[in-house]
């Protein structure tokens, strides 16, 4: 039996417009021949699947509780989102909220799947209604959502079933009990909905938060390269024992890795025939260049943004507050003030000054704190703010403390320890944001600075370090217009600098490795990076970068540098956590992950500056078990539907 689907448009009602006719249709409904036999129509109906695709930005609650509550959050409580970010869910930014593992909100889409399926099952209905090249080109955008859909639950689940038709809700078990595909043929499936899409769809890019024949093929970039890794790297998570892994569901044969990485090439070469190019507009100034392409909403760079309007009806759900929740109050926020930071595991991943001698293992002597940006990167510079730069008219003031005097060697303050003895007796002075202390000379110095470290404080507000996040924040908003859901930067979703570090990763892992490092230079040339392009370095090392972690496999040293260059361009973008998990190397990775702080003190005795590293005060550590790697298909699903069993591994 044939079903219109419906969907509700609600009017402002007078009374001069009251049915008064039983027998009339009824106002403000819309369907199918409505929404699929008019391009406007197939706009409204696309538009709901497009507000529930699975993008992780900034509303994105790592852990909230609900099919869609990770990506929909409630806008009239859900300001927390900030602190449950995905950043602050892996360590990516150091906090004093969330931990890892897994979303843990049981995502299962397959209502939006059912959306999709009935536009590609009943669209061809309406062919007359269009020229060749917008229906085919419409045909190929439902074809993507549906792609985005699976790569959702793929990346979190592994195998899913695929679900091509529309089910008929009446239908016998036998028809409604749609077993799991194995994660190959989960992967290919978004394979062939992404070519069927780049093969059909057009290349209009000048309607916004709209995917287009490029927005496909970078979704196909990002998908085929997770699905190369999973299958190079699941053979060395000892799965090889459990039910689901054994049937295909969870891993893929390692012989099918050079498949994806290749798909992956191919899709960058098409988002290459776009009209992107790498975001340059405010050269010569690199630093601002690279904080800029996160605010330009006319970027060359930008491939897919998703849109926030202040302005838009319809409440809060087109609004956000990261930079509420960012930035430190009073001077730069009127909310409760920053939330998260960057620790100094990531911030030595750029190129930085020495913060300790060489020679003697003193720590390097600096006349003033904002020194420390001298010789950085400037691409570090675009994604943090330091001291001494200004925001909303306010200029950062960042210090950890007092040393009355410094005569020892770096290691001897032993990070941060209160057992060190040039941190005992009243050497170290820390305090409060308003803490002043009198010194030999009867004058009160400021112990931590406006925006410093301070003792006693909790997470909202507390510097937790050197510096601050800036990627993102829009600096042209009054600090008094700071508020709870008061931003509307958009969220890029897909840029071109990201699928330039795909390629270079599936390049490198097929064995072309000076094409590959191709595509790094042209990233670190825009970074403004002083070594553009690396000294290839096949030598092998099973030691990660960020926390020294031990992988369960080697890898050629050139190829962990391309993926520090990804953490690097990448920061705070909400990819790390996917990366270290397509990887198999979180659970050692985020394996009691402490982070490390960079401290800045001012030696009363020298009048100079002096940089320390130092281990979070309040010893918070990440951990991951191998659990994170796939989470457990949804057991009210399986209550439902017991064909998707066997459960996955480790639950």
């Amino acid at each position: 039996m044939k079903k219109q689907f419906l969907i509700y448009i609600v009017f402002l009602c007078f009374g001069i417009f009251s049915c008064q006719d039983l027998n009339l249709e009824p106002k403000g409904i819309l369907g199918e021949p409505e929404l699929f036999g008019n391009e406007n129509g197939v706009k409204k109906y696309f538009a709901a699947i497009y507000n529930g695709l699975p993008i992780e930005d900034f509303i994105y609650f790592a852990t909230e509780s609900g099919n869609y509550s990770g990506f929909r959050p409630d806008p009239d409580g859900y300001w927390q989102s900030g602190k449950n970010s995905q950043g602050n869910m892996s360590g990516e930014f150091f906090n004093t909220w969330v931990l890892p593992d897994n979303d843990g909100f049981a995502y299962w889409p397959y209502d939006r799947v059912r959306d999709v399926n009935m536009f590609i099952q009943n669209f061809p209905n309406y062919k007359g209604n269009y020229a060749d090249e917008v229906y085919n080109s419409l045909l190929g955008e439902a074809h993507f959502l549906r792609a985005f859909y699976y790569f959702g639950m793929a990346k979190r689940y592994g195998g899913v079933p695929i679900v091509r038709d529309v089910q008929d809700p009446l239908a016998g078990a036998e028809v409604l009990e749609v077993p799991r595909n194995t994660e190959y043929d989960t992967w290919k499936f978004i394979y062939e909905d992404l070519t069927f899409a780049i093969a059909n769809m057009g290349t209009k890019v000048d309607e916004i938060g709209r995917a287009n024949k490029y927005v496909a093929a970078a979704l196909l970039s990002r998908s085929m390269l997770y699905a190369g890794s999973i299958a190079k790297y699941s053979q060395y998570l000892g799965f090889q024992g459990e039910a689901a892994t054994a049937a295909g569901f969870a891993g893929i044969d390692a012989s099918k890795a050079d498949e994806f990485f290749q798909y992956c090439v191919d899709a960058g070469k098409v988002v290459e025939e776009g009209p992107f190019a790498l975001y340059t507009k405010a050269y010569p100034d690199k630093a601002k260049n690279f904080a800029d392409l996160f605010l330009d909403k006319s970027s060359t760079e930008n491939i897919f943004v998703k849109p926030y309007d202040i302005t838009s009806p319809g409440g809060l759900r087109l609004r956000h507050n990261y930079d509420a929740l960012m930035c430190p109050a009073p001077d730069m926020s009127s909310f409760v003030g920053a939330e998260s930071y960057p620790p100094l595991d990531f911030m030595e991943l750029y190129e930085m000054p020495d913060i300790v001698n060489d020679d003697d293992g003193t720590p390097v002597r600096f006349d003033n704190r904002s020194d420390i940006k001298n010789g950085m990167e400037p691409r570090a510079l675009g994604t943090m703010y330091f001291d001494g730069d200004v925001l909303r008219g306010a200029t950062f003031n960042i210090q950890r403390g007092i040393y009355k005097k410094f005569d020892v060697s770096a290691s001897a303050a032993d990070f941060g320890s209160g057992l060190a003895p040039i941190n005992s007796g009243g050497n170290r002075i820390t305090g409060t944001r308003t803490t002043l202390v009198e010194m030999d000379d009867n004058v009160e110095y400021s112990v931590t600075g406006r925006h410093g470290n301070f003792e006693n404080e909790g997470g909202e507000n507390n510097g937790w370090g050197s510096a601050f996040v800036r990627k993102y924040v829009n600096p042209a908003q009054a600090t008094s217009d700071v508020q709870v859901y008061r931003s509307a930067q958009s969220w890029i979703v897909f840029r071109l600098g990201e699928i330039y570090l795909n390629s270079a990763e599936a390049l490198y892992e097929l064995g072309s490795r000076d094409e590959a490092f191709n595509y790094i230079e042209k990233i670190r040339e825009r970074a403004g990076a002083a070594t553009v392009r690396p000294i290839l370095d096949v030598s092998t090392t099973n030691i990660g970068t960020i926390n020294q972690a031990n992988y369960p496999y080697s890898l050629e040293r050139s190829l962990q540098y391309i993926r520090d260059e990804r953490a690097r361009e990448l920061y705070g973008e909400n990819h790390w956590w996917w990366d270290l998990r397509r990887w198999r190397t979180a659970d050692q990775v985020l394996n009691q992950f402490r982070h490390r702080l960079l401290s800045c003190y001012w030696v009363y005795d020298e009048n100079k500056y002096i940089y320390l590293e130092e281990y979070n005060r309040i010893n918070r550590a990440w951990t991951a078990s191998k659990q994170c790697y796939y989470e457990p298909i949804p057991w009210g699903e399986i209550g439902k539907n017991n064909k998707l069993l066997p459960q996955n591994p480790l639950y």
